[in-house]
């Protein structure tokens, strides 16, 4: 059986490096500094919701445009942010924005799909059983929650605009679902390598519900994000407790 949950994470992830010194490594990788050079954004060719650029000059552009939207957003929220705010930070024209996007709404949904194309590479990178071997539970779990929570936290303006826009759009809903599942199903398979340190009598779907757990908190905050930070945790703290959280959970403390 252990050797099934092995397998079945291994087809789920990318190859990676050896396990020795992973935690250190990851965690180092988990850091904002890191992200900017190692961690780069979905190139926007390969994004399903913009029409492929036909030029370098043109995929440029889509790109300062994306960057400068997201740039904005979190900084002032969806709302507080206008297209020529965005073509102003940009430095692109009105005629580029509309060249590639219909109005705020499909500008939003190609970030949507970038954010959730960089999570999903940045975490599911982190769960392959090969580099774990050697690690225990609660090492894999801390740099799982150290990522989500991280990430969360630097863009909570743009999680609201996105948990806001696929609430209103059936088919970004139906896209946002089959994302999280994917991501779900990565990490469920690595932490079922191991089953052995787990107490909790149905390991499968003890560890599928922590994680579904995680997940709501980290929304709710980014629903919530206006709410006054005197009344929340900081990022830090929220992530010993999500630790916390999981790891009793699962019958590991």
């Amino acid at each position: 059986m252990k050797g099934r949950a092995s397998t079945t994470a291994k087809a789920k992830v990318e190859s990676a490096t050896g396990p020795t010194r992973a935690t250190k490594r990851l965690t180092r990788a988990s850091s904002p500094r890191s992200r900017s050079s190692s961690a780069p954004s979905a190139p926007a060719r390969e994004l399903e919701s913009v029409s492929t650029p036909k030029q370098a000059r043109s995929e440029r552009t889509l790109e300062q445009i994306l960057a400068a939207a997201e740039r904005l957003i979190v900084e002032r929220g969806l709302r507080d942010v206008s297209i020529a705010d965005v073509v102003r930070e940009a430095g692109t024209s009105v005629g580029g924005f509309y060249g590639r996007f219909r109005d705020k709404d499909e500008l939003l949904r190609a970030l949507h799909e970038r954010t959730q194309r960089d999570l999903r590479t940045e975490l599911l990178a982190l769960v392959d059983p090969e580099r774990w071997k050697t690690a225990r539970l609660d090492e894999i779990v801390r740099v799982c929650v150290d990522v989500l929570v991280r990430r969360s936290s630097e863009r909570r303006r743009l999680m609201a605009a996105f948990l806001e826009s696929v609430a209103a759009s059936p088919d970004s809903w139906q896209t946002a679902i089959a994302f999280r599942r994917r991501l779900v199903d990565g990490v469920s398979a690595l932490l079922l390598t191991k089953r052995a340190e787990m107490k909790h009598p149905d390991p499968p779907r003890a560890v599928r519900f922590a994680i579904d757990a995680a997940l709501a908190i980290v929304d709710e905050r980014a629903i919530f994000h206006a709410v006054p930070e005197a009344d929340r945790l900081e990022s830090g703290e929220l992530a010993q407790e999500l630790e916390r959280l999981v790891l009793a959970y699962l019958g590991c403390r």
